[in-house]
């Protein structure tokens, strides 16, 4: 009979004892606002830090009651902090924040890490960087990084140099890889039509200098990288802006936003008009685009960027010294036998739909995979002084990468396949219109490279990481005019790409990296087939060699410095000519090479203060480029040791952003860009100039339901005339393209949360 009272006294026990062991399982992922996983987040229960996500943004830890406090915090990023009940399926999304420098969260080289940890020069432009200027052009805010010089030789004509590397450009984007959300936005042909994006497609610009060849394939110049502007976590907004300036600029745009717990959505349209200073430099821009991430499962997200614009420019063309001191308004006037700009209606003609979608997967806690294609369709039609050129662009092309993390281990694998066809047909122009046929052109390429990467953190705050990719390039060109139609291709031998670089260190607030790469640059298609008509079967990939010393030192929240050291050795350099008509022309001038220095520090005397001053942001960035060539020789004449053409030896530039409590905010630049050789013999130089800028604006929320913003920009030259582009090696001397000395513009801004 003892044993009943005692089997009693046990199995009360067991009811009000035993849940005071029980394991309750919290288990989820971790991701960013447009899905992407977010690895290393720190996760606090109840106060007490107990771990931090892996590779793919999952975690996993058990608990003895069934509801906790936790936090969700990682840099660059709001912190989430809530009561969460047990569960398996928990899906944690974080926004950004504005992010100091340091805390920037990157995805070069599939790092999604902080800026901090990374054993490469980046430089991160966020939406505030962007919109700090007049919302109508990028350009102001890329010529903010150190290193980098964008230029806009007409309003619309965009060009893109990353440590002096422009000789290749007398137009467009070359020698630099560009992705969009990832996807691959250079084409196979090596083609980037960056002056078809809108201001207000691009939310995040990270630009990685120096060849990224293991990773990235072709290009010696360096890679940038775009992101969509997202959502924030429920919102469901449209948004509004407008606005008009000086010289007939009008720009408009709407966009509806949403975000759920599983999805984020963007549809916009934008347009833009200007009249232009120059005489002859009308631009209309019409770009519509969708965007979204979907989160399909805990192991799976989907996105989307679909995208098409329409772009019209005008082309001035380029001017004598001697034409521009006396009227630099003036477009390129009619000489001898060549009429004028505006006689030929010379333009830009620009239609192009991009559609690209990535798949990313996690297929355990260690092993993760993202796949992306895109395909692309563009009309380009260029009547020009010389000729009238109609081309339809088709691309398609793929990437795929395969990540797997454990501890202080990543391994990534993978490739990227680009394939473009061309049909091209030059005419005569005649005044504006196709006249007799010239050539009527097939030209295929195909592009690929296979690459690996492993990184591995070590004792002491040490870190390496080394990489290798395999690279092959090809072109196929038929001339469909001419009897016998014979096909002729040019294969440039495939090469192998490494980068090893390494990383000290010192404490979470100091580090020394350095880095050693290669790169690989064949031609593209507007090299290897200019406008003079000519296959250029001769013509030979660039190649490079980069040594590169950088450090980092902060004081959190204070004090930012960075600062990088490099010695680039360019062989085969390929530089642009022209001929007496005003034709392009392409030839390997032997070796180069580029030496530079370059320092950006920021400082927040205040910041988040309860005063009238919210916060105030100081920051001065320099650039020096001690770029040359080593062996040139052309013809008769020997131009080693000469200036390396377009680069700028110095470029300085500052400025200072205050917010204050009431939402009146005010941002300064100043610039200050170095002369700049303008052909090969060093005989015609770009005078220096001094730009400042300055945007002043009220943001102010009229109840819970509408945000408004309204502010006024002014940017103006001190020196007077002067060319935010020109033209090198120019024939006839016709070098310069005088800029506006100075633009206003105001706008409004309406966001209605819905």
């Amino acid at each position: 009979m003892l044993c009943k009272p005692a089997f009693f006294i046990a199995f009360v026990l067991q009811l009000f004892i035993a849940p005071a062991f029980s394991q309750y399982i919290f288990k989820g992922k971790i991701i960013s606002n447009d899905s992407v996983p977010l690895q290393g987040v720190s996760i606090t229960v109840n106060q007490r830090a107990i771990s931090s996500s892996g590779s793919n943004g999952s975690f996993e830890f058990n608990s003895k009651t069934d509801s906790v406090s936790i936090s969700f915090s990682f840099v660059g990023y709001q912190t989430v902090s809530a009561v969460y009940a047990a569960t398996e399926n928990m899906l944690i999304k974080l926004n950004p924040s504005a992010v100091f420098l340091e805390e920037a969260v990157v995805k070069a080289y599939e790092g999604n890490t902080a800026l901090k940890n990374m054993s490469a020069t980046i430089s991160v432009l966020n939406k505030a960087d962007l919109e700090r200027y007049s919302n109508t052009s990028i350009v102001a805010a890329v010529n903010t990084v150190p290193g980098v010089k964008m230029d806009e030789r007409s309003p619309g004509s965009y060009r893109l140099s990353i440590r002096g590397n422009l000789l290749r450009s007398p137009f467009g984007v070359r020698n630099i890889k560009v992705y969009w959300n990832g996807i691959p936005f250079t084409d196979a042909n090596g083609n980037t039509y960056l002056n078809q994006v809108g201001f207000n497609n691009v939310g995040k610009i990270e630009i990685l200098k120096g060849p990224g060849g293991s990773m990235y394939g072709a290009g010696t110049g360096g890679v940038v990288l775009l992101s969509t502007p997202n959502p924030i976590n429920n919102e469901h907004s449209i948004v509004l802006n407008a606005l008009a300036g000086s010289y007939g600029t009008y720009a408009s745009d709407m966009a509806y936003k949403k975000s759920t717990e599983n999805s984020n959505t963007s549809l916009s349209y934008a347009h833009q008009q200007s009249d232009g200073w120059r005489n002859h430099t009308n631009m209309r821009r019409d770009v519509a685009q969708y965007s979204g991430s979907f989160t399909i499962s805990k192991k799976q997200s989907f996105h989307t960027n679909i995208f098409y614009s329409d772009l019209y420019y005008q082309t001035p063309g380029g001017i004598t010294k001697r034409q521009m001191d006396s009227a630099a308004q003036q477009s390129r006037p009619a000489s001898g036998f060549f009429k004028s700009a505006e006689t030929q209606q010379a333009a830009i003609y620009l239609k192009t739909f991009y559609a690209g979608f990535a798949n990313e997967y996690s297929f355990s806690d260690h092993w993760s995979n993202v796949t992306s294609v895109y395909t692309s369709h563009t009309q380009f039609k260029n009547p020009s002084i010389l000729n009238y050129q109609r081309k339809t662009e088709q691309g398609i092309g793929g990437r795929s990468v395969t990540q797997f993390h454990r501890s202080n281990f990543t391994f990534h694998a993978g490739g990227e396949y680009q394939y473009g066809f061309t049909s091209t047909r030059t005419f005569g122009n005649k005044s504006g219109v196709p006249d007799t046929l010239q050539f009527d052109d097939e030209i295929a390429a195909t592009q690929y490279n296979l690459f690996v990467q492993a990184e591995m953190n070590l004792p002491h705050g040490l870190a390496v990481t080394g990489g290798l990719s395999y690279n092959n390039f090809g072109y196929g060109f038929t001339r469909l005019n001419k009897r016998p139609v014979n096909e002729i291709s040019k294969t440039f031998k495939p090469v192998l790409i490494p980068r090893i670089a390494l990383i000290k260190k010192f404490g979470s607030n100091y580090s020394l990296y350095t880095t050693i790469s290669k790169g690989y640059g064949p031609p593209t298609i507007d090299e290897i087939v200019p406008s003079t008509g000519v296959f250029n079967a001769t013509l030979n990939a660039e190649k490079a060699t980069n040594f590169e010393i950088g450090a980092r030192a902060a004081i959190p929240e204070k004090l930012y410095i960075s600062a990088a050291c490099y010695f680039l050795k360019l062989n085969n350099t390929i530089v642009s000519r022209r001929d007496n008509s005003g034709a392009d022309y392409f030839l390997n001038a032997g070796n180069t090479s580029q030496q530079g220095f370059e320092v950006a520090v920021t400082y927040y005397p205040i910041k988040d203060a309860g005063n009238f001053i919210k916060d105030c942001k100081l920051w001065v960035n320099y650039t020096n480029i001690r770029a040359k060539f080593d062996t040139y020789q052309q013809g008769n004449n020997n131009y080693s040791g000469n200036k390396l053409t377009g680069t700028a030896p110095n470029v300085f530039v500052s400025g200072a952003d205050v917010l204050t409590k009431i939402g009146l905010y005010a941002n300064f630049t100043y610039n200050f860009t170095d002369a700049i050789p303008l052909n090969d013999a060093n005989t015609f130089f770009a005078s220096q100039y001094n730009l400042l800028f300055a945007r002043v604006g009220y943001k102010i929320s009229l109840g819970k339901k509408i945000a408004a913003e309204m502010y006024t920009t002014f940017d103006k030259s001190f020196n007077s005339p002067f060319g935010l582009g020109n033209d090198l090696n120019a024939a006839g001397n016709r070098y310069f393209n005088p800029s506006a000395p100075q633009n206003f513009t105001g706008g409004l801004k309406l966001q209605f949360n819905l």
